[in-house]
């Protein structure tokens, strides 16, 4: 282990991403490509990303989620590791765990959380927990994204009990209709994640996207109202 390495093992700053489907799958690269170097990393002392979820690869998964034939039947977190193996590296440490998040303790201590499975338990579980998070979802070429800035009723609102659903609208994968609103929602989350890290790491200028609803076709729906009435910049 070299000297570096001694000096991140124990500091290593923790992001769990729960759910590594449509959304996950895009977001996790874009993650790892942009914290494998640079100076910004090393001032965290280092990042370990936790990816949760028990599902394997499908067949038709690999028509819209980051995954190709020889990973069916893989666990999805296993093959998203083994493909971004090559970017680990002192300063950043990838850990696959095949589990579902459905209580706070199931995903450890974590420092920034980002939900992008559809799960009322998940993200129950991670609005309880004392991270920064954020929740990502989609549904066609459309998206909504929160964070914990959020005013909690609306937050209490949007995650009620509800049956998972696919990223895709019925019929998408079978007609070639395939949807792009997880793509928008995986680019926004990884948005948020890089800026909230500049802030933890005391830059100047890191502003983190306001949470909201878009759609690809007909942009900005609009934005969420924040915890304490406050607006932002």
């Amino acid at each position: 282990m070299t000297n570096e390495a001694m000096q991140t093992t124990l500091q290593k700053l923790r992001i769990a991403v729960v759910g590594a489907g449509g959304i996950g799958s895009m977001l996790v690269p874009m993650l790892v490509r942009s914290l494998h170097d640079g100076d910004m990393v090393r001032k965290l002392g280092g990042v370990r990303i936790t990816l949760f979820d028990s599902d394997c690869v499908e067949s038709r998964n690999t028509l819209f989620q980051g995954f190709v034939k020889d990973d069916i039947g893989r666990k999805k977190v296993h093959s998203l590791k083994r493909a971004l193996s090559c970017f680990e590296n002192d300063l950043l440490e990838i850990v696959a765990i095949a589990e579902d998040v459905r209580n706070p303790i199931d995903m450890g201590d974590q420092d920034m959380v980002v939900v992008c499975v559809d799960s009322s338990q998940a993200r129950s579980a991670v609005h309880a927990s004392k991270s920064k998070w954020a929740d990502l979802r989609c549904s066609g070429d459309g998206f909504i994204a929160l964070d914990d800035s959020v005013e909690e009723g609306t937050r209490s609102e949007l995650t009620g009990q509800q049956e998972p659903a696919s990223c895709q609208l019925d019929g998408a994968i079978e007609t070639g209709n395939l949807q792009m609103g997880f793509a928008a929602a995986a680019a926004w989350g990884a948005q948020w994640a890089i800026q909230s890290l500049r802030e933890m790491a005391g830059e100047e200028n890191a502003k983190t996207p306001r949470p909201g609803s878009s759609s690809i076709t007909f942009g900005t729906l609009g934005f969420l109202p924040l915890a304490g009435g406050r607006q932002d910049d």
